[in-house]
């Protein structure tokens, strides 16, 4: 008998933080090397990741070095094979193209040296060099080509042409007749040698891509052999604690989690507790968690009203517009701001009363209403005192001009003065929205001028 009330004293005094403070050191530190292996694997797939990258970009830039090549190629043989227009002119299209792609950055010296800052092999840079290399002994073929057509057929004095007016023919080619240099100019980029020249930049680039592909699978091998090995260990690590979070949850089930099972459903729902637990601590959280629910739902309410309505007249404020403005930036549709001010509502409420003068606004903002609604959308907006909005989405000017003069009759028919202005775009870009309110805004006190100057 004495043994087991000691045992009951034993657990109710000790045990719990004998037991706790042990199982929260190693599921601490389980933790921490989890937190690290998935650091490890993350940083790991996103080396990959990189690579990949890396690897896509490099053979981008590499075969850009032979787009650039036939671009070069292909725009010296057109001038070559059309040197003159039909009326006799010079061809210089093909030439301007081709000037245009020896300042581009896919031009073999640009690759060659990006690629000496690139993380490759010895053998993937000694190709691209190599391709470059070559790629540079056309290009030397094509100006000087091109300049033997050019002693044939004058180019005009331009200088972005100035590389072809200042070739140096050879003795040889001096010696020639027209016939002949343009003959020769043919030749010398469909020589064996040119072509041999075109077959090396070509075998060097495919050589390169595939070195390129070849490190790259290799990588992501090691990559992935890394990878499965942490998450092997990752998973035992995971199997630890799961194993020493369910003894735990054991030992400490019918002291807390129990009671808390009742409220979990409250508590997901949003809802008050009704039951306090008669633990002292948790019937602390219950209060709180009800006091702070009960505070939040009342604030809640009062913010909603307070930011999205105005009280007198019921429309959205200045809130609600602003913020339906940015959704109306973003749909590219049609757009219509119009503006809307109340005339003499100081000489009402001077006269009459600041009562006339609410009515005065709450009967303007129903004529607004009536007249720009729009269905299924709150478009109509109090911003100040006495001024008003209504936005118009997808519509014509057409609409605008035609609702407008509806709403001159409502005026009439109720017996009351406002002013009124518009602005309307057909496609809302670029936060033009701000510049359509200030153009409603002229327009509108424009209007305001003119009926206060004939009621003086």
């Amino acid at each position: 008998m004495t043994k087991k009330n000691n045992g009951k004293k034993f657990f109710g005094e000790y045990s719990i933080k004998a037991f706790t403070i042990p199982v929260v050191i190693i599921v601490a530190i389980i933790h921490i090397s989890i937190i690290l292996l998935i650091i490890n694997i993350n940083h790991s797939s996103n080396n990959l990741y990189h690579l990949m990258d890396q690897s896509g970009e490099y053979q981008i830039d590499a075969t850009s070095m032979q787009a650039s090549n036939t671009v070069l190629s292909e725009t010296s043989t057109n001038y070559l094979q059309v040197p003159v227009n039909g009326d006799s002119s010079a061809n210089i299209g093909p030439l301007m193209a081709y000037i245009n792609e020896l300042s581009s950055d896919r031009r073999s010296p640009k690759v060659a040296e990006r690629f000496k800052t690139y993380n490759v092999s010895y053998e993937i840079r000694s190709c691209i060099d190599k391709a470059s290399e070559y790629s540079e002994q056309m290009m030397n073929i094509q100006v000087h080509a091109i300049g033997v057509m050019a002693s044939v057929y004058p180019l005009p004095t331009i200088p972005a042409l100035s590389i072809f007016n200042n070739v140096t023919l050879t003795p040889q080619e001096t010696a020639m007749n027209s016939e002949e240099r343009v003959a020769h100019a043919r030749y010398l980029v469909q020589e064996s040698d040119y072509a041999q020249l075109r077959h090396k930049v070509l075998e060097n680039i495919d050589l390169c891509n595939k070195l390129l592909q070849q490190d790259f699978t290799q990588a992501q091998i090691n990559t992935q052999n890394h990878v499965i090995t942490m998450r092997n260990i990752l998973w035992a690590e995971v199997a630890v604690v799961t194993i020493i979070l369910i003894a735990t949850f054991i030992a400490l089930h019918f002291m807390f989690i129990k009671p808390l099972r009742s409220y979990s459903k409250d508590i997901q729902a949003n809802q008050s507790i009704n039951n306090p637990s008669k633990i002292t601590e948790i019937k602390q959280l219950v209060d709180a968690f009800n006091g702070l629910l009960s505070y939040r739902n009342k604030m809640e309410n009062i913010l909603r009203k307070e930011a999205e309505n105005d009280a007198l007249t019921g429309l959205p404020n200045r809130y609600c517009m602003e913020h339906d403005l940015l959704d109306e930036n973003n749909n590219n549709k049609s757009l219509a701001v119009v503006m809307f001010d109340v005339n003499f509502l100081k000489r009402t409420n001077d006269t009459q009363g600041h009562l006339a003068g609410d009515a005065l606004i709450r009967t303007t903002a129903t004529c607004i209403k009536e007249c720009f609604s729009v269905e299924n959308a709150n478009n109509c907006y109090r911003i100040g005192g006495d001024e008003f909005v209504a936005l118009i989405s997808n519509c014509t000017e057409d609409d605008i001009k035609t609702r407008i003069e509806k709403f001159k009759l409502v005026l009439v028919r109720e017996n009351i003065s406002v002013s009124v202005g518009y602005a309307y775009t057909d496609k809302l870009i670029n936060n033009d929205f701000e510049n359509l309110i200030a153009t409603a805004d002229k327009n509108m006190y424009k209007q305001k001028k003119r009926i206060h100057k004939l009621k003086k």
